[in-house]
């Protein structure tokens, strides 16, 4: 452990504050660098998960997105690495657990994260070269590529806009949430920076200029204006010595201003906008209304974290009160809240969806007395005790996913330092934990309820309504602007045009010298394990004639419960329904319940109950092609793992499958927001889409959130009022059928003593036994239906592939190499730097499904080309040791990823359905340590064999579409 002591100074950086914080179990020391300015705060324990991160105050003063912009050009070049993608080297050849920058509405950060020292070491480095002294000064083709830019390859040729951000953003304009957020800050704070779209809209994108862009570099990203971020188990002196000598020892304080400023209250302010829909939809049910609140500042770290707790009790729970008035209301469809403190200002936003404008004022008056009423009765005691369980449970569990737990306490820390309060201010929640607690018994929660809501004087009412003209009149106006200027060009001025737009495709072609390309640090496969990580200890019994399985995993005594039931007993045509039924089981009462009573219950015992559909491969030892299950996620401290068993069991038995009113909300719910994933996932639906034409997984996959899937609700949803008693008899026939121990799975993650109570309690679940026999499973039909599916999305999703098993390729480890350099070369220079989308992919399981993805792609026939022409790539391909070297560490990083206790008991559960043994991951492992250059070219016939299948899918823009409508065998509009 470090030796850092307060008022000592280490290469430059003086410790100003040290504390120990109980709840991360970490040493953290607050230090400034005397020079520069600069901060830094040093988060010390023993997680070998490093994590490295520089971040930028960065104020936006418009809507030209130019942090956004920033942010993914200083990633392309630098004085030390002067390679084009210095970024995607890195992803291509580093052990890396985390690596990406984000831009916030006031902030940047660059965070790396590694649990290999060198490889650490390395990410630093290349991060803080990337962000000091970036190319972008000497090559505007950087900020042409990234950003936007005139494209004109013939004079002749149509002027358009181009570039990876403006695209980016004309994807996310197109989705009625981003314009929605966009618009309720506007309403907020319309005197402060929040009022600007920091990530770029689309519309102003091509006012930023390249000097500009230039200017905000010099400005912000400044040490003076840096705040430095470590985490782990770091050797901090070398670190430090690292960043004085080498970065901060350069510069002196620079004064210019960053602040934030507050927006005074503004009382209650009304803004209408509009979002894009198709011209053959109907505008009815189509408004998004939402009430608006700011809640005190980012500092005040008990009201924070009260409002977050308040906006799940009100809104998040199956209970929540105010959810439930508005669904039962038939304003809208569905609601949902968010809680955002990372801004000065947090807000609290209540939002109605699939409303219509006739219904604002009766939405603002339900919120108003619902509120009232919650203030005048009291709050359900037992519902604010779960609301508080269920959080705390949250932070002590501490699983963030994706995400290395000290990037997570890095955007924490971030929600008071900026502001220039303590790092640690959100690290820290016993003792406010403890108040709130305190504070309940004296009705806390209403008066925050009296006081921040009620009586607001800050506060907004949004309405979005959908526009059938909007996207075309946007689109118009943009080509005749770009018309117009080009007529004002001379002759002169279009060849420049042309020589500039040559000059970005030569730059964007020209691959990187082997000189500059040795120039990054790398690591050597000396440097990585070559045995695979060892599986979670794993063993199976049977109770009862139940098949038992247990994960012996360090939980912090916490217990993975998982009940895995297979559904090849429940009919084809009834799939769908599952989906429901994962959705209305803990939403309804129960025999013993009411939901007021179950909610609280499961809120205060447990950390959550919850269920879903899952679908594993094959297994060895059978014929089937896949594995559907149905199952229930329990999430329990010990001690109460009997009391969560007798609620699962409530859960499947006891609920009330006959209140007809509550399935029809549900069914309306859900049809809502799968037209939101319609529009925020269409690489998703696409890709699903796909693999249904050829994969039985795949099909399967389909009925349960596709488009099959999307077809089903939405005719369901029509006349739900007369379906509703033929729909609570099927899933009252399902569960009878389904909720049977003999073909159940039990699974608990967790340590002996864990699973010893588990075992002992195990009666409680009180399972039905009844023999039950399979049905048919689900098959694809094998055809290739290639079907476009038209939305009002500005861009594309377009997805093309095969089963190279049924092509006779057999999968192998060296096939995952393939995919790296596939998807970080030949892609994301083709797809997204030449065509201008934000991403390109290549999927490749061990099933042998390989699927080619882009997103957000202003292209689709060009896509599709690229993607035909990858074999030649692959034929062509060469590469020295380094290079090879490169791809295999980047190969492996992916398979390196640490995992969160609940996370390895999930691929422990996928390993045992699928019979993966040890053995064939270190085969694996071998296989991708052993490729060559030359299996890359012998993938050449693979990926000209699946491209000549012509199997594709694409979700995307109606226009383009119809205009490449030959390419399809339909087409079909996404709309609900």
């Amino acid at each position: 452990m470090s030796s850092l002591k307060t008022g000592n100074i280490y290469s430059g950086f003086q410790v100003v504050r040290e504390e120990f914080i109980q709840e991360i179990e970490s040493s953290v020391f607050t230090m400034e660098h005397q020079q520069s300015g600069a901060r830094l705060l040093f988060v010390q324990n023993q997680d070998d998960n490093k994590v490295f991160s520089v971040s930028f105050r960065t104020p936006p003063e418009d809507s030209t997105g130019v942090f956004h912009i920033l942010e993914h050009s200083v990633l392309c070049g630098s004085d030390k690495y002067p390679v084009k993608e210095p970024f995607v080297e890195l992803l291509k050849g580093s052990m890396q657990t985390f690596l990406n920058a984000f831009t916030f509405g006031d902030k940047t950060m660059y965070p790396v994260a590694s649990r290999n020292d060198q490889d650490f070491s390395n990410l630093m480095e290349v991060y803080l070269d990337s962000v000091f002294k970036p190319n972008i000064y000497r090559q505007q083709e950087i900020f042409e590529q990234e950003g936007w830019h005139y494209e004109l390859q013939r004079a002749e040729d149509e002027l358009i806009y181009k570039g990876v951000v403006y695209n980016e953003m004309k994807g996310s304009y197109s989705s009625p949430v981003t314009v929605l957020m966009d618009r309720i800050k506007k309403s907020l704070y319309p005197d402060t920076i929040y009022r600007h779209s920091s990530g770029g809209d689309p519309q102003d994108i091509p006012a930023l200029t390249y000097e500009q862009f230039l200017a905000a570099h010099s400005n912000y990203y400044h040490p003076s204006n840096s705040y430095f971020y470590l985490y782990g188990d770091v050797n901090i002196e070398e670190r430090l010595q690292f960043i004085h000598e080498e970065y901060l020892s350069r510069y002196t304080p620079n004064d210019f201003d960053t602040a934030i400023a507050v927006q005074q209250p503004t009382g209650i302010t009304e803004l209408s906008a509009e979002y894009p829909i198709l011209e053959t939809e109907t505008a009815t049910d189509k408004t998004y209304l939402s009430m608006n609140y700011v809640i005190g500042t980012a500092l005040d770290r008990e009201l924070n974290l009260a409002f977050d707790i308040l906006k799940s009790m009100l809104m998040d729970s199956n209970a929540a009160p105010l959810k439930q008035a508005l669904l039962e209301s038939g304003l809208g469809k569905d609601v949902f809240a968010f809680y955002s403190d990372s801004m000065v200002q947090p807000l609290l936003g209540i939002t109605l969806t699939h409303s219509n404008p006739s219904s604002k004022d009766a939405f603002v008056d339900l919120v108003r007395t619902t509120l009232s009423r919650l203030v005048a009765d009291g709050l359900d005691e037992k519902l604010v005790l779960a609301a508080v369980n269920s959080k705390e449970f949250e932070l002590r569990e501490a699983d963030f996913n994706r995400y290395p737990k000290g990037l997570t306490y890095n955007i924490e820390v971030m929600k008071a330092w900026l502001y220039e309060g303590e790092p640690s201010t959100h690290l820290e929640y016993e003792a406010v934990f403890a108040a709130i607690r305190e504070k309940c018994a004296d009705r806390y929660f209403e008066q925050l309820i009296e006081t921040y809501l009620l009586n607001s004087d800050h506060c907004s009412v949004v309405m979005l309504n959908p526009s059938k003209t909007i996207a075309a009149e946007k689109e118009a106006s943009t080509r005749r602007q770009l018309g117009e200027f080009k007529a004002s060009l001379s002759p002169e001025q279009l060849e420049q045009l042309v020589d500039s737009t040559q000059n970005l495709l030569f730059r964007q072609s020209r691959p990187d010298t082997a000189e500059d390309l040795l120039k990054l640090p790398k690591l050597s496969l000396q440097d990585i394990d070559r045995s695979a990580e060892p599986q979670v200890p794993t063993h199976e019994y049977t109770h009862e004639g139940i098949k038992l399985i247990h994960h012996e995993v360090q939980t912090n005594k916490i217990a993975y419960i998982k009940l895995y039931w297979d559904t090849e007993v429940i009919a084809p045509e009834q799939i769908p329904y599952l989906v429901l039924l994962a959705e209305i089981l803990g939403q309804l009462e129960t025999d013993a319940y009411s939901i007021e009573e179950l909610t609280s219950e499961i809120g205060i015992k447990t950390g959550g109950i919850r269920f879903q559909n899952e679908v594993f491969g094959a297994a060895k030892d059978s014929e089937a092609s896949y594995q559907p299950k149905f199952s229930a996620r329990v999430k329990v401290m010990k001690g109460n793992i009997g009391d969560s068993l007798e609620l699962l069991h409530e859960l499947l038995y006891g609920s009330n499958l006959d209140n007809l009113a509550k399935l029809q909300e549900i069914v309306r719910r859900e049809a809502s927001q799968m037209e939101s994933i319609l529009n925020q996932k269409g690489n998703e639906i696409a890709a699903g889409r796909l693999l249904s034409y050829f994969s039985d997984m795949g099909a399967y996959q389909e009925q349960l959130g596709g488009v099959a899937y999307y077809r089903f609700i939405r005719e369901l949803a029509r006349p739900i009022d007369q379906q509703s008693e033929q729909l609570a008899d099927t899933l009252k026939g399902i569960c009878a059928t389904l909720f049977n121990k003999r073909n159940l799975t039990l699974s608990v993650t967790g340590t002996p003593d864990i699973y010893e109570e588990f075992a002992a309690n195990l009666t409680k679940l009180n399972l039905q036994d009844r023999r039950v026999e399979p049905k048919s499973i689900i098959k694809a039909q094998g055809d290739a239906r290639n079907e476009g599916f038209m939305s009002a999305s500005q861009v594309q999703y377009v997805v093309k592939g095969y089963d190279f098993t049924k092509l006779g390729f057999a999968y192998s480890g060296k096939m995952q190499v393939l995919k790296k350099i596939l998807s970080l070369t030949y892609l994301w220079n083709a797809v997204r730097v030449k065509g201008g989308a934000y991403g390109g992919n290549l999927i490749l399981r061990r099933d042998g499904m390989l699927v080619f993805t882009s997103y957000r792609d202003p292209n689709l026939q060009e896509t599709l080309e690229v993607y035909d022409q990858a074999y030649r790539f692959a034929s062509g391909y060469e590469a020295d040791e380094d290079e090879m070297t490169k791809a295999i560490i980047g190969t492996l990083a992916m398979f390196d990823q640490p995992l969160s206790p609940s996370a390895q008991g999930r691929r422990a559960d996928r390993h045992y359905f699928e019979q993966i043994t040890g053995e064939e991951l270190q085969q694996e492992r071998n296989e991708i340590l052993s490729a060559t250059p030359e299996d890359i070219r012998q993938y050449a016939g693979l990926l000209q064999a699946v491209a000549e299948q012509n199997y594709f899918s694409v979700v995307g823009n109606e226009s383009k579409m119809k205009s490449a409508q030959a390419l399809f065998g339909s087409l079909e509009e996404l709309v609900m």
